[in-house]
């Protein structure tokens, strides 16, 4: 690391920390260590092959991308501009590389119209979650890629998406674009546009995927990878190469994907297991459960009750039901049951209550009250809350058997997903997903052996099995979404309920 790249660093630690984490938060500003920075660039080098090239760069901030370009790239004639929204990093930077072939201009490289082509796009894009992202300037950018490439976009989209998809038209021919971003767009719903953009618009080469548990930002928890495509509409079959942990250059794993293998549904981040499972599924956990998440109450503070404030507001049973608490209160895989309420140190009620105002001022004046406690508060204008009727009123939803904690961190001591036996009446709140046995096995489960073999089956399921199915996030965290566990192979269940139901035929959906 040269001097340059030294006060580039100083600069870039300086004004950092003259802004608070949540600015740059909102604003994604999490600058790139420089050792990657010269990774990627010297991937892209051999990509190339000639020093002579222009580079773009639309989130330059204090430049760590283009101080690797300079390294990397020996070329005499070396055009380069850059994009920073941001006056506070703008200034500063314009004055570092003054005496460089590098423009910078102050603006939003999202508004700005191409009026030159480029050689090389590297950069890591702001990640602006999408409730960062100004309605009226979503809006904007949904309509601009629908006009550029035919392709609708989800409002709950990152702002990264859009960076990859509407950059590509500052790219000259075979132009090569690299980009450092969340990987969380190969598993999840909003990520199909981006999947079928780079499937069908570009020349998708090469997604390396760092290890979830490996951070590449200090500051940010996120996990990422590397996407890299050239600026050419693609052939009806070709190889990309997925590779994952270690580094592009030189990963642990590496292997080709045919493009035809890629469907925009699909989780992409199954083609990063390195050995595919042989044996045939011949049933799946959706088979004999539908899953679904717990209750979304709209304002937990307002909705789950202590006892202290049962007792304050005289809160009568019928507007309350038994609930689990978090799944860091419950120590063990099975919570038992005394009177229908759970046995736990912890005990809290959800709070739903179906009459009408009128009503409840004149049979229940106290409950009202805490009515009105609620309402000082602006609950009742929550999304959820206002759009039920009357909005102190939850779900109605059975109590099951089995639940399991939606999410899990591969760095704790306990297991990654656990299944808890329930033999209480107790719901769950939106923190748990609960099984519901289909009606082919509810008599099934009705007995209490065979419930407690199958919850014994599901703890039995390989932690990769269940986390390969779900979503990866930064610092090891993994989720799984009721659909996916849905889709978890469950062939062991299968033989245990043929022979519960004998002679009668397995019935599979």
């Amino acid at each position: 690391m040269i001097d340059r790249e030294v006060q580039r660093k100083q600069l870039q630690d300086y004004l950092d920390a003259q802004k608070t984490q949540k600015e740059r938060n909102v604003l994604g500003q999490f600058s790139t260590p420089y050792p990657l920075a010269v990774d990627l660039m010297q991937y892209v080098y051999r990509l190339i092959g000639k020093d002579d090239v222009s580079f773009l760069e639309p989130a330059i901030g204090t430049g760590v991308f283009y101080s690797a370009f300079v390294d990397v790239f020996k070329g005499k004639t070396m055009r380069a501009l850059g994009f920073e929204i941001d006056q506070h990093y703008f200034t500063p930077a314009k004055e570092l590389w003054k005496d460089y072939p590098l423009e910078i201009r102050c603006n939003n490289f999202l508004t700005q119209h191409p009026g030159e082509k480029f050689d090389l796009l590297l950069t890591n894009p702001p990640y602006i979650r999408h409730h960062h992202i100004e309605n009226n300037f979503k809006n904007m950018l949904q309509n601009k890629v629908i006009r550029q490439i035919g392709i609708k976009i989800s409002a709950l989209a990152g702002m990264y998406c859009y960076f990859m998809i509407l950059s590509t038209s500052w790219l000259k021919n075979d132009g090569i674009a690299c980009w450092l971003v969340p990987s969380e767009f190969m598993d999840v719903n909003y990520g199909k546009a981006l999947k079928a953009y780079l499937l069908q618009q570009v020349e998708l080469l090469h997604i390396h995927r760092f290890n979830e548990a490996d951070l590449q930002f200090d500051d940010a928890l996120v996990s990422s990878c590397i996407v890299v495509f050239r600026n050419r509409k693609p052939k009806i079959s070709h190889k990309i190469v997925f590779s994952s942990r270690g580094t592009i250059n030189n990963p642990e794993m590496s292997k080709q994907v045919d493009s035809l293998q890629l469907k925009t549904d699909a989780k992409w981040t199954m083609l990063f297991k390195q050995e595919i499972r042989n044996e045939e599924t011949k049933a799946m956990i959706g088979d004999f459960f539908n899953v679904k998440r717990g209750i979304a109450t709209g304002d937990n503070d307002f909705f789950i009750l202590d006892e202290k404030t049962i007792s304050q507001y005289e809160i009568p049973s019928v507007f309350l039901r038994p609930l689990l608490p978090s799944p860091r209160y419950i120590k063990g895989d099975r919570v038992n049951s005394e009177n229908g309420l759970p046995i736990l140190s912890r005990r809290q009620f959800l709070f739903s209550c179906n009459l009408p105002e009128y009503l409840l001022k004149e049979k229940y004046p106290t409950v009202w009250r805490y009515i009105l406690s609620g309402m000082e508060r602006g609950v009742q204008n929550g999304y959820i809350c206002r759009h039920r009727t009357p909005w102190y009123s939850c779900e109605d939803r059975d109590p099951a058997s089995i639940i399991v904690p939606y999410m899990g961190r591969s760095e704790t001591g306990n297991r990654l997903f656990r299944f808890i036996l329930n033999m209480s009446k107790a719901i769950t709140t939106n923190v748990y997903l609960m099984l519901y046995p289909k009606p082919p096995y509810i008599e099934c489960l009705k007995d209490e052996q065979m419930l407690t073999e199958i919850w014994r089956m599901l703890n039995a399921i390989p932690t990769d099995t269940l986390s390969s199915n779900g979503r990866c996030y930064g610092g090891g965290l993994r989720k799984l979404e009721p659909r996916e566990l849905m889709h978890t192979p469950a062939n062991d269940m299968a033989s245990l309920m043929a022979r519960w139901t004998g002679n009668r035929q397995l019935v599979l959906f």
